[in-house]
C-alpha cells in the first residue's frame, strides 16, 4: 500500500471518527439538556464488573440474574436494585409459604422504577394489609403476554390465592405487537422475547424473533454499543417519540380493536391458569390519559374492560377516575425526569386501590373489602 493510499485511509478514518464523536456530543446535549430524557449510558456505574443484572434469556424475555445488584441512576433518582434468588426485585420469598398471598404482575410501574422498594405499590399494600405481595414486575419493553408467561412458568409455582395485574395502557397495547417493534427497533430480529402471533382458532401464541438470546463476543459488542451510545439513544428516542405514534397518544383512547383483543385474550389465559383464585386488573393512567379524557376525548377503554371483567369474573379497578379524588394535582404522580410513578404516585395509587376494594364488591371472585383482603 503506497503512501497516498494510506494517507487517504487515515483521513477517512479520522473523518469518520470526528463524525461519530460529533454525533455522540450532539446526542448527549439533546438528551441531557434539551429533552431531558433521563437516559444514561450503560458504562455509568451499574452492575458489578463482569456481572449482568438484566438478561433476555427466559421464555418471557427480560428477567434479572438471581441475587444480582446494580444502581439505577437518572437525573432525578439514584436507587439501589437487588434481585432475590428467583430474579425478582423483592425481598427473599419462599415458593411454599402462606397460602394467603398475592402475586403481582406488571412492567416497570409494578417493579417500582426509580424508587426504593419500600415506596412502591406492592410494598405499601403489603404493609397496609398484612399479607405478602410477591412482586414479579419487570422492565425492558415488557407487556401482557410476558405477564402471562411469567405467571404460567414461574409465579404460579408460589403458593397464593390472588393475582394482581398492573396494566399500563400507555404501552401495554404495543409491547407485544411484533408489527410495531419491527418498524422501530433495529435489533428486533436479535431479541429473544415474545410477541403475539395469531392462531387459526382465534387465539394467540408467542412468537420469538430470535430462538435464543444472542451470546458471544460479537453479540456482546453490539449490546455494549447499544447500551453506551448517546447517538443511538437519540435515534431511538426520535424514532419512538415522533414516528411510532402521535405525541398526544392515550392508551385509554387510541388502542385498536386488534390490540384490545390480544390483551383480553392474555387476561383470560391468566385467569384460566389461576383457577378459582381472585384475579384483579388495575388500570394505570399516564399524563396523556388524564389530559385526553379531561379534555373530552372520552374513555373508550373503561367500559370495554368493565364488560370484560363482568363476563370473565375478573375484577377491574381503573385508577384514572380514582386517583384525582385523593390528590387532584395529577402531575405530581410522576417522576419529573421520566414519567414513572413517584413515591407520591405509588401512595395515591395504593389509597385509590384500597378504597375501591372496600367500596365495590365486584364479581363473585372480587375482594369484598379491605378487611377481607387482609384476611
Amino acid at each position: 500500500m503506497n503512501v497516498a493510499v494510506r494517507a487517504k485511509l487515515l483521513s477517512a478514518s479520522l473523518l469518520l471518527f470526528a463524525l461519530v464523536l460529533s454525533g455522540e456530543a450532539l446526542g448527549f446535549v439533546y438528551l441531557h439538556y434539551i429533552v431531558r430524557s433521563g437516559w444514561r449510558p450503560g458504562y455509568y456505574p451499574s452492575s458489578p464488573p463482569g456481572r449482568a443484572y438484566l438478561t433476555e434469556r427466559e421464555p418471557w424475555g427480560a428477567w434479572r440474574v438471581p441475587n444480582a445488584e446494580m444502581r439505577q441512576t437518572s437525573r432525578c433518582f439514584s436507587v439501589a436494585l437487588r434481585a432475590n434468588g428467583f430474579g425478582m426485585r423483592d425481598r427473599d420469598r419462599r415458593m411454599a409459604g402462606d397460602p394467603h398471598r398475592t402475586v403481582v404482575l406488571g412492567d416497570s410501574f409494578a417493579e417500582g422504577w426509580g424508587i426504593p422498594e419500600e415506596q412502591r405499590l406492592s410494598n405499601l399494600l403489603e404493609a397496609r394489609l398484612g399479607r405478602e405481595f410477591l412482586n414479579f414486575g419487570i422492565e425492558n419493553d415488557v407487556g401482557p403476554l410476558q405477564y402471562q408467561l411469567i405467571y404460567e412458568q414461574l409465579a404460579a409455582r408460589f403458593t397464593h390465592d390472588r393475582v394482581l395485574i398492573l396494566f399500563l395502557p400507555d404501552n401495554d397495547f404495543t409491547d407485544n405487537d411484533a408489527g410495531y417493534w419491527r418498524r422501530f427497533r433495529l435489533d428486533f430480529f436479535r431479541r429473544h422475547r415474545p410477541y403475539y402471533e395469531a392462531t387459526d382458532d382465534g387465539g394467540y401464541r408467542p412468537f420469538y424473533p430470535a430462538a435464543a438470546a444472542p451470546q458471544g463476543w460479537f453479540a456482546d459488542g453490539l449490546e455494549a454499543l447499544r447500551r453506551n451510545s448517546w447517538l443511538l439513544a437519540t435515534l431511538r428516542y426520535l424514532r419512538l417519540r415522533f414516528l411510532s405514534r402521535p405525541p398526544n397518544y392515550s392508551g385509554y383512547v387510541d388502542f385498536t380493536d386488534d390490540e384490545l383483543r390480544a390483551v383480553l385474550w392474555t387476561f383470560r389465559r391468566i385467569k384460566a391458569a389461576a383457577g378459582d383464585r381472585q384475579v384483579t386488573v388495575v388500570v394505570i393512567p399516564r399524563p396523556n390519559d388524564f389530559r385526553r379524557v379531561r379534555d373530552g376525548g372520552g374513555n373508550r377503554l373503561g367500559p370495554a374492560l368493565a364488560r370484560f371483567g363482568r363476563d370473565n369474573g375478573i375484577r377491574i379497578v381503573d385508577l384514572l377516575p380514582l386517583m384525582p379524588t385523593f390528590e387532584p394535582h395529577t402531575e405530581l404522580y410522576f417522576l419529573p425526569c421520566d414519567g414513572h410513578w413517584s413515591a407520591l404516585g405509588n401512595r395515591v395509587a395504593a389509597e385509590a386501590l384500597l378504597s375501591a376494594m372496600a367500596r365495590e364488591p365486584g364479581p363473585e371472585h372480587a375482594v369484598s373489602g379491605a378487611a377481607a383482603a387482609a384476611e
